[in-house]
């Protein structure tokens, strides 16, 4: 057990990981941003589909028709019983409905699958924040319980040997006996937590946890919460979600493409056939489709168009005011923590000082053992909270950032 006491004491700085490299690890880990990837591939399909649509069709085709002979005596190309063809059929469309409606809805998607893939890895980021910043309070926090199991094994050694020889009550003994064992449970607990910690970490990332890098000074905000939230125009969700209502107009579009007439050119070269017209090879000709009645397809598939947009500019809407209420909170939280870690430190020197002087007056027998247990424990809470307070600083500010679309 004490070697692991001694490596967690440990900070491996030069082998240190970085949030930056647990993100990138992340995004080539995770699925979710390999399905945003292939989002991307499938709209741009889409695109082609819909490209399709204005281009020419070249097919092959065969006809053969048998007919009941004629009440007409003699034989002519007009009365032949087997019929047949064989050539090759070209398709223009000329006028099709909806058809550059449907290519600008694909041109839209393309554009919000790139916009989804960004939102997706900044949610991912911020998942990667919190397993990042969590497994940095585990690894402090088991550090701090390795200091407080230190001092509280050398308490236990100093007044065993002071009861030995008469200066020390056995109660004092078994005080700091039963304190040493409360920190070695607690010291367990944290492991336990930190296992979990290590299994979240490592499976966003793909990385096997190790000794994350040592915390700087915490950055102070630049700027009011509305220069903050004049930032969210640009983040990538909030993209994705006023994206979604332009590709929404364009079906709009397409759904009332429905009405329009259709007109194509087709031509048809044969390559063998029967009758008067054995001799020609080819024909041409315009062919006009004009919707009259289609059971109400198409005002039913406008109207679920015109519904749909309207959901789209709600979640717009939803979505600011999400990102905004979001943004304040831990632009506010960030401050009240800068404020608690002031009060926090100073609570954490003050605590230290008089574990110091307790110690010392404890040596000239001014205090009892009892005493010194207590300022210790206050001590070591004190600074186990200050520690924590400071890694979920550094946190919430990179909470803030992403909160804004920034990513490391």
């Amino acid at each position: 057990m004490y070697s692991l006491l001694l490596l967690l004491s440990i900070s491996f700085v030069a082998n240190a990981t970085t949030l930056k490299e647990s993100f990138e690890a992340a995004r080539l880990n995770m699925e979710s941003i390999k399905r945003a990837d292939q989002g991307i591939v499938q709209r741009e399909e889409q695109k082609g589909r819909a490209k399709a649509a204005i281009l020419p069709t070249i097919s092959g085709f065969a006809t053969y028709t048998r007919i009941d002979p004629p009440a007409v005596s003699g034989l002519s190309a007009f009365t032949l019983q087997k019929q047949y063809s064989v050539g090759v059929r070209l398709t223009q469309p000329l006028i099709r409905g909806g058809v550059l409606g449907a290519l600008n809805v694909a041109n839209e998607n393309i554009l919000l699958a790139k916009f989804q893939k960004d939102a997706t890895e900044l949610n991912l980021y911020q998942l990667v924040i919190d397993a990042y910043y969590n497994l940095q309070i585990l690894q402090t926090d088991l550090k701090n319980i390795v200091s407080y199991l230190a001092l509280s094994k050398d308490r236990v050694a100093e007044i065993r040997a002071r009861t030995k020889i008469g200066r020390s009550r056995k109660g004092e003994l078994v005080e700091a006996e039963a304190q040493y064992f409360i920190v070695e449970s607690e010291y367990q607990k944290r492991l336990i937590e930190l296992t979990q910690i290590e299994k979240n970490f490592e499976f966003l990332t793909g990385m096997i946890p190790q000794e994350v890098q040592p915390l700087t000074e915490v950055p102070n905000v630049n700027g009011s919460l509305e220069a903050y939230l004049s930032k969210l125009s640009a983040r990538p969700d909030i993209l994705a979600a006023q994206q979604q209502v332009k590709a929404a107009d364009y079906q709009v579009t397409v759904a009332k493409g429905g009405h329009y007439p259709n007109l194509d050119l087709v031509g048809n070269y044969y390559v063998d056939r029967t009758g008067i017209l054995a001799t020609s090879e080819w024909d041409a000709g315009i062919v006009l489709s004009v919707p009259f009645y289609q059971g109400g397809s198409v005002l039913a598939a406008t109207r679920e168009a015109v519904a749909l947009k309207r959901i789209s500019e709600l979640t717009a809407r939803e979505t600011v005011r999400t990102a905004e209420r979001e943004l304040s909170i831990v632009f506010q939280n960030f401050l009240q923590i800068q404020e608690q870690l002031k009060s926090q430190k100073n609570a954490m020197l003050k605590s230290e000082e008089a574990y110091k002087l307790n110690m010392k007056d404890y040596q000239f027998g001014l205090v009892p053992n009892l005493d010194v247990l207590q300022t210790l424990n206050v001590y070591i809470q004190n600074k186990r909270s200050y520690d924590t307070l400071y890694a979920m600083a550094h946190m919430t500010y990179k909470n803030l950032e992403a909160a804004t679309g920034v990513l490391p």
